[in-house]
């Protein structure tokens, strides 16, 4: 079976997880911070900004407490997006709403959260579809104008930037994932920017028990305390953070990123070519605005999606659609009833094909060929 998503894992990621086993550390530490700061710099931004912790979704539900959503918040989620939004913000109390997204390039636009704004927004999500970047301008500037938090996903979009800015470093928080099917795995991870520094060490209290951030534990704080077992807490907290093992895998990981996302953008551009006016495929758009893409996802659009992915499927290629609208979900659309027709037309249309850096010159061949062959038998 040819996969839709793939890591590629090999020696070196093994080696720098001996040397953390040969530490007698496998916990936080030094390896974490050593992965934070990689991450942030391969953005081009302050890694003081910049957090770890066990996965996107972390983050996500993180993102509601921090900002303090409540019942009579209303949260606006584009109906495209990854369930753990939907799922974080109901949990909460607070009411989601959901706003529609341009029919080929699945991504939300600011005319589309005008449409559901009220003066009980407090917050915006933002899903970077696939790594390609939403036009930021036009939603920073409408969301800054009702004083509207700005939350983007780029749980697919590491390394993307939007004029020069890395997506996730825009609005007032952002989050990406590092989980098995991601170009940067650590098996299962995440990192998270946060504008407001106080905010950010509010957030790393939070995903550690609540305790302070400068606070010392055990024999490190007998010399602040009589007895070392005291601590106190500033806050209610979990427990999600990184550790050295998984951050091992980041670094190693991280030093070939760059190489990752060139394969992947090789790929992209032959299926733009191979695929250019056959059937009646839509192709992804372009922006006509500065980006760069990470290249998560190649989606098309056609008429026929249901027969063509039960075609390859038969050929062994896999595919399928992200994301199923969160609209039509029960649990989340008894909470809204706005309709999201550019959604409902991605939901009808779109298939995700095969995109990943272990994708070989042959894997790719033969789901080009084989979608030539679908539309050859129409």
């Amino acid at each position: 079976m040819i996969n839709l998503f793939q890591p590629n894992l090999g020696d070196d990621e093994l080696a720098l997880i001996k040397e953390v086993f040969d530490s007698n550390w496998i916990g936080k530490g030094k390896v974490v911070k050593d992965f934070e700061e990689g991450f942030a710099n391969s953005l081009l931004s302050n890694s003081s900004h910049f957090l770890s912790t066990t996965s996107c979704t972390e983050a996500i539900f993180l993102s509601t407490k921090l900002f303090n959503f409540v019942k009579g918040d209303e949260i606006i989620v584009p109906a495209i997006s990854f369930p753990s939004i939907g799922s974080a913000i109901v949990d909460s109390g607070a009411k989601i709403v959901f706003c529609d997204v341009d029919k080929h390039s699945l991504n939300t636009r600011a005319k589309d959260i005008q449409k559901v704004l009220s003066d009980k927004t407090k917050a915006v999500y933002i899903t970077h579809y696939g790594g390609v970047p939403c036009d930021m301008d036009e939603i920073i500037q409408l969301c800054n104008q009702h004083k509207v938090l700005v939350i983007e996903d780029s749980a697919c979009a590491v390394r993307s930037f939007y004029k020069g800015q890395a997506c996730g470093t825009i609005g007032d928080m952002g989050m990406w994932s590092f989980d098995a099917m991601k170009t940067l795995s650590t098996a299962d991870g995440g990192m998270m920017y946060i504008k407001n520094f106080h905010k950010r060490i509010e957030a790393e209290e939070a995903l550690y028990l609540g305790l302070p951030v400068k606070s010392k534990s055990g024999l490190d704080s007998s010399s602040d305390s009589v007895n070392w077992w005291e601590f106190e807490m500033n806050r209610t907290g979990r427990r999600a953070i990184m550790n050295n093992v998984t951050a091992a895998m980041g670094l190693s990981q991280l030093s070939k990123l760059d190489g990752f996302i060139n394969q992947r953008k090789d790929i992209h551009t032959k299926y733009m070519k191979m695929l250019k006016n056959v059937g009646d495929i839509q192709l992804p758009l372009v922006p006509d605005f500065k980006h760069t893409s990470s290249y998560y996802f190649f989606w098309i659009q056609t008429k026929y999606r249901d027969e063509l992915a039960k075609f390859l499927l038969n050929k062994g290629i896999y595919t399928t659609f992200r994301y199923w609208p969160l609209n039509k979900i029960e649990l989340f659309s008894k909470y809204t009833d706005n309709e999201c027709l550019n959604s409902d037309y991605a939901a009808l249309h779109t298939l995700n094909i095969p995109l990943h850096q272990s994708l070989s010159d042959e894997d790719v061949n033969l789901i080009i060929n084989g979608i030539k062959e679908f539309y050859a038998q129409q």
